[in-house]
């Protein structure tokens, strides 16, 4: 029986079933699930097993190794989270709004349970060499999208140079990631509440300068 301790990636390019597809979707949902609950590194093959209500052999027909199910499980993070950020930016009718309350967005979204979860994995790669190597591939080609929906958003607000922008978009993606860590450990603290604010606050002039500049021009 493969173990799922095995640090390989597999990649066997096979065509999935619509049932097979359900399953592989259950599991890394459980897997988000556990590691929201119990973190990446307590997380074992038997709770997700328990979470997603499936058999040993069934979750390791879809996932044969740990480090497939938890790519997997990052990559359906990443695109949960991107999923949900495009539904709430959409919801707000002003482009420049759109743009100058996207602090707010990323906030909800990498705090959701997927944004959880993909941060406490990639935080395991910084430990796990077999991990980070195998996360590239996914990582690469969700950062591409990454900047163009952030160059969309700055495109969409009438910013004079939107290229310019993206490099700050990723400045706030770190930096709201960062600051979650330190809310969860206690919602209460003031330093962190105040910083919270503060980066909203300086992300709204960011975009309120560059959209000045561009009425100067």
């Amino acid at each position: 029986m493969p173990d799922l301790l095995d640090h390989s990636v597999r990649l066997r390019p096979r065509k999935l079933t619509r049932r097979g597809m359900d399953a592989r979707l259950r599991i890394v949902s459980a897997m988000v699930a556990c590691i929201v609950r119990s973190g990446f590194e307590a997380t074992t093959v038997e709770h997700v097993m328990a979470e997603a209500g499936l058999s040993r052999g069934s979750l390791l027909h879809q996932f044969p190794t740990r480090l497939e199910l938890t790519v997997a499980t990052a990559e359906h993070a990443m695109r949960t989270v991107m999923a949900d950020a495009d539904e709430r930016a959409l919801a707000i009718a002003d482009p420049f709004e759109r743009l100058a309350d996207y602090p707010a967005i990323m906030w909800a979204t990498q705090a959701s349970d997927c944004g959880l979860a993909l941060t406490d994995i990639l935080l395991a790669a910084r430990w796990d060499s077999n991990l980070a190597h195998a996360l590239l591939p996914v990582t690469s080609k969700i950062e591409l999208q990454v900047a163009e929906a952030l160059l969309a958003l700055a495109q969409g607000a009438g910013l004079p140079d939107p290229a310019a922008y993206v490099p700050h978009g990723w400045m706030l993606l770190a930096s709201t990631r960062g600051l979650i860590i330190e809310y969860k450990l206690d919602p209460a603290r003031p330093m962190i509440l105040a910083a919270i604010e503060a980066l909203h606050a300086e992300h709204r002039h960011l975009c309120e300068r560059l959209r000045a500049k561009n009425s100067q021009a």
